[in-house]
């Protein structure tokens, strides 16, 4: 029983599940972050599985990402808000990935171009490897533990399925055309195929109305049949022709999205960078990504990284030349295989190097987004690139004696196994809390204003807001319009005890961004600290036209016009008070009681 389960394929799932554990098993506990906030903790849409039946608020929050924010309804249904079961799921999801990375490269060896080659006998190691790549290396730490970036691990996990699903029925045709000797289309009538066929069809389905980089599915599956199966094109393209339709289904809904979303989500990701400007932006940046596949150094929450204005800039050029040489060279190696010069099995490592380029054109071209780079884009692309790695590994070995130099490639392969699950882990720890991951981050992008921001407000949540002033000081001297910033410079300010020094930010965000009204209720709150209830006077009340249930407005209002001397409109704020919320209510009662007593007592 024992060497059966260790022997491939049954050993090689055990070690990936095994090794993926490992490399994540410290970040269960990791807190949420960034975009997790507004898409999980303060999403009302997720709170409830019925918002995602048809017309259900779930769907309109976000319609073309529907399937991604689904799941964390079902998280949220069974666990609530506890991060464990968002880890478990995600981790879930990236191991099932690196199995689906195993199932399509050991399947592409009975494909027809692939069968011939000299590495089909070690088809099986070679997908292990790719496999342990993707699952281990740290790059991937930022789909994984960030929580929210489960909508692209788990578009991933889609966009893996269906194109494992439409490889096994196109294996399953030809064995079924080989062995009835068959012509034309007739393999379509099989059922097997057809259940394989429309099933990858759901599936890519699914992958589009989890994220947008779906977009390229039908593609990539053109491609794959392109690469690696034989035959007359009309026979082929009737395997393709139900996963091409599918190519309308983003454009379409990015098209109609102001109508069919209420938050806008995919047009709040673009911003107004000229197209030519982030495509310049981009290939630095792709440098930067195949950077990070190779040496996974510095990695970065959030990359401090210019934006390119000139295709001759010296970085940029640069860039453009060594990625045009690098398809160059696989689109050389492929029509060498076509020529049967070199090992078919190279086709699969251009196939690989295409797949990286092509899963990340859609945030990496034409499509300007806020952020110019981010390490989760990296996550479906780098199949290829690992791909492309593993093969190349395995053709050197074939170059190399049967004997001690011949087995040090893939000796090296296992020692940077080892390493790069050690680095996953070991990046997992930077993640461990708000505060930490967010040190660390400022750390790599010190001039940045965001980083800083981030890191005082969670200094500040954490109970720590004289700590926070320093961060949140550099984040307003960085960017002296960062109205966020302000505000959480004049908050922390309170919580430390020092009102009149929070007035000035606090003023400053206000009249940045006069719609805060978190900002304007906190100046209120330290003009009344400093002795100025009339500067807070009219900063209450109009907000309390706006939110007439809000507590807090209520019981500083009181304060207010007890300042000024009017205790019955104090009272009529603690009848209020009363009603809504009866702890304040007794606070405000006693400053009333004691400022009538002090009257009288005059």
């Amino acid at each position: 029983m024992i060497p059966r389960i260790l022997s491939p394929p049954a050993g090689h799932l055990l070690l990936i599940l095994l090794l993926g554990v490992l490399a994540y098993s410290n970040s269960f506990g990791v807190p949420f972050v960034l975009d997790d906030f507004e898409s999980i903790t303060r999403n009302e849409s997720i709170r409830d599985l019925g918002n995602f039946l048809p017309g259900g608020s779930g769907y309109d929050f976000h319609p073309r990402r529907w399937v991604g924010y689904f799941s964390f309804a079902l998280n949220h249904h069974f666990g609530g808000l506890n991060v464990f079961g968002y880890h478990l799921v995600n981790l879930f999801i990236h191991l099932a990935n690196a199995l689906l990375v195993y199932a399509l490269i050991r399947l592409s060896f009975r494909t027809p171009v692939l069968t011939g080659s000299r590495l089909a006998p070690r088809a099986d190691t070679l997908a292990l490897l790719a496999a342990l790549l993707f699952v281990v290396h740290p790059v991937q730490t930022q789909a994984v533990t960030y929580v929210v970036q489960r909508l692209t691990s788990l578009c991933t996990l889609f966009y893996l399925l269906a194109l494992v699903l439409y490889l096994a029925a196109r294996l399953h045709s030809e064995k079924n055309l080989a062995d009835k000797d068959g012509q034309g289309i007739r393999a379509w009538g099989d059922r097997k195929t057809f259940f394989l066929l429309g099933t990858a069809c759901v599936t890519a389905v699914l992958a589009m109305f989890t994220k947008e980089i779906a977009f390229t599915l039908p593609l990539a599956a053109a491609l794959y049949e392109w690469s690696f199966f034989r035959g007359p094109w009309r026979r082929r393209l009737t395997f393709l022709a139900p996963l091409l339709p599918t190519l309308a289904i983003i454009p379409l809904f990015v098209a109609l999205g102001r109508e069919l979303g209420s938050d806008g989500t995919f047009q709040q990701t673009l911003v107004d960078i000229p197209r030519r400007h982030y495509l310049f932006t981009q290939f630095p940046v792709i440098l930067t990504y195949l950077r990070l596949l190779i040496l996974p150094i510095h990695q970065n929450l959030d990359y401090d990284f210019p934006v390119y204005t000139r295709f001759f800039a010296p970085q940029v050029i640069l860039s453009f030349l060594l990625l045009a040489a690098g398809i160059a060279v696989a689109l050389r190696l492929f029509a060498a295989t076509r020529r049967g010069a070199v090992d078919p099995a190279v086709r699969l490592a251009t196939f690989g190097i295409v797949w990286f380029f092509l899963t990340l054109s859609v945030e990496s071209s034409l499509v300007p987004l806020a952020d110019v780079i981010f390490e989760h884009r990296l996550y479906l692309p780098s199949v290829g690139a690992f791909t492309a790695f593993a093969v190349a590994i395995f053709l050197l070995r074939e170059k190399l004696p049967n004997t001690l130099p011949g087995r040090l490639p893939l000796l090296a392969g296992a020692v940077v196994i080892l390493v790069l699950t050690a680095a996953s882990w070991q990046r997992n720890r930077d993640w461990r809390s708000e505060v930490s991951i967010w040190q660390d981050t400022v750390g790599k992008s010190p001039n940045k204003s965001r980083p800083w921001y981030n890191l005082g407000t969670h200094l500040t949540d954490a109970g720590r807001p004289a700590e926070a002033i320093p961060a949140l000081a550099r984040a307003v001297t960085l960017d002296p319009r960062y109205a966020e910033a302000w505000h959480n410079l004049g908050r922390s300010y309170l919580l430390s005890n020092q009102a009149v020094k929070a007035v000035v930010p606090l003023r400053t965000a206000v009249s940045l961004k006069p719609e805060m009204d978190n900002a304007v209720v906190n100046l209120a709150v330290a003009l009344l600290q400093t002795g100025d209830p009339r500067g807070a006077l009219p900063l209450l009340e109009k907000t309390r036209q706006r939110f007439p249930e809000w507590p807090e407005v209520r019981l500083n209002l009181g304060i207010a016009y007890l300042g000024i001397g009017q205790t019955a409109s104090a009272r009529r704020e603690l009848a209020a008070l009363q009603r809504i919320a009866p702890a304040l209510a007794r606070e405000l009662a006693e400053m009333i009681a004691r400022t009538e007593s002090r009257l009288q007592s005059r």
